[in-house]
């Protein structure tokens, strides 16, 4: 059995609930994997450490090159160092993995070139330009496409994601939706949660990014005093978050928390948000792992109209769709209290949806069948 995993991430898995999912998976199943990351946060060697998932200690070794999350080309720099850096880091190791597991095209295109000998898995998290407009955009997207072709296996996070890779003819593909892990939910795990049971707490864990609406969140909750915004993470907005919270009583920054943490402030919170600016692209096809975490926990949550999963929320009336503006969510925001007395009945329904279609125990199944197929 070829059991040896390298995952490969362009970030520093710090956390990375997908990552940290699926090789807590694959080492619960006898496989055993060392993860390579890119650390965006400070300029360094390859530092080898441990990132803890649940009961289990996975190796990790991150390449420091400090560059900013969606920056776009002013990341180019940092970015082509990863790369360089990365393939040395596979050349001198490539001995001891047997499985190449690489997230994205951005891990995927050069460290494919070490995978010819080993068994190669392409993890589609966001593809790019699945309609391209440019000759560099339609280039890219022939080279995921051969990427798919090539790969022992293809991952993708949602069933509507097989229309974007619609060209490709994968060897083997299976959907992994971002959905959490039950066992790792922990209402008192670590985090000093600091709301009023008086108020309605909305919630916002993850990546702080313009083009998530967070600034107009902060701007709509700090002015009504009957709310609390709970909010965790990194990313370019942070500054902003952390003055609001300085200012207002009723904002909570947490900063960047591991996902035990994540899964205890949210069960501890109303009300959840995956907002997202449908313009792009991928959003209309995004898996979000806030839309799974609130199914497992029962939280109502608000999304914006057309962008992934939305449609679930939608035809289950688990939550609100919004206009993607400040003023949508404030409207949506007023229009999900007013149906408090339905919560109790949604969180319910969303339990149900999470345990029938999107529970790990049936991610899990996927990901060893899919492993066990490439590795005998």
């Amino acid at each position: 059995m070829n059991n040896r995993v390298c995952i490969i991430r362009s970030n520093p898995v710090k956390p990375d609930s997908r990552v940290e999912k699926e090789a807590w998976t694959l080492v619960k199943a006898g496989y055993q994997v060392h993860v390579l990351a890119w650390d965006r946060d400070s300029n360094h060697k390859a530092e080898d450490s441990y990132i803890t998932v649940a009961d289990e200690k996975i190796p990790i070794t991150r390449l420091g090159y400090k560059a900013e999350y969606g920056a776009g080309l002013r990341s180019l720099g940092p970015n082509l160092q990863f790369q360089f850096h990365m393939c040395r880091w596979l050349k001198k190791n490539q001995e001891e993995f047997d499985i190449l597991h690489a997230c994205d095209f951005d891990t995927a295109f050069f460290s494919q070139t070490f995978a010819r000998k080993k068994k190669f898995v392409f993890d589609i998290f966001d593809f790019l330009y699945g309609e391209p407009k440019s000759l560099f955009q339609k280039l890219i997207y022939k080279a995921q496409i051969r990427l798919i072709n090539r790969a022992d296996a293809t991952i993708i996070c949602t069933e509507e994601r097989k229309r974007q890779i619609k060209e490709a003819t994968p060897k083997r593909l299976v959907v992994i939706h971002n959905t959490p892990i039950r066992s790792l939910l922990n209402e008192n795990e670590g985090i000093s949660f600091q709301g009023s049971p008086l108020k309605i707490k909305i919630v916002y864990v993850g990546i702080f990014s313009n083009r998530r609406l967070l600034e107009e969140m902060g701007e709509v909750i700090s002015q009504d005093k009957r709310m609390e915004f709970h909010v965790a993470g990194f990313g370019s907005c942070q500054p902003y978050l952390e003055q609001l919270a300085e200012s207002h009583e009723n904002i909570f920054f947490y900063g960047r928390i591991p996902y035990e943490q994540t899964l205890a402030l949210e069960s501890n919170c109303d009300i959840m948000t995956a907002i997202y600016d449908p313009a792009i692209e991928n959003h209309r096809y995004a898996a979000p792992n806030k839309f799974y975490e609130s199914l497992m926990l029962g939280k109502p949550l608000i999304m914006a109209k057309g962008t992934g999963m939305s449609s679930v929320v939608e035809e289950n009336n688990i939550g609100e769709l919004i206009e993607f503006s400040k003023e949508g969510f404030r409207d949506g925001l007023q229009e999900l209290i007013d149906k408090k007395d339905e919560w109790e009945e949604m969180s319910a329904r969303m339990k149900n949806i999470y345990e029938e279609h999107f529970s790990w125990e049936k991610m899990k199944e996927r990901l060893i069948s899919l492993y066990s197929e490439i590795s005998e």
